[in-house]
């Protein structure tokens, strides 16, 4: 898995991005970056437990 410091490098980059982005993955999946910093944020802080 990432290490918390990977997992905030990670979220410090989407919280860049306007938060109406939509991530498009290789297999068709999209996502907006707003789910993603929030489930991102919810492993860092979950690692803290």
């Amino acid at each position: 898995m990432f290490t918390k410091h990977e997992l905030v490098t990670i979220y410090e980059a989407l919280d860049e991005l306007h938060p109406g982005t939509i991530a498009q993955f290789k297999d068709g999946a999209e996502v907006p970056v707003s789910e993603l910093s929030a489930k991102l944020l919810l492993l860092i802080n979950e690692e803290e437990s």
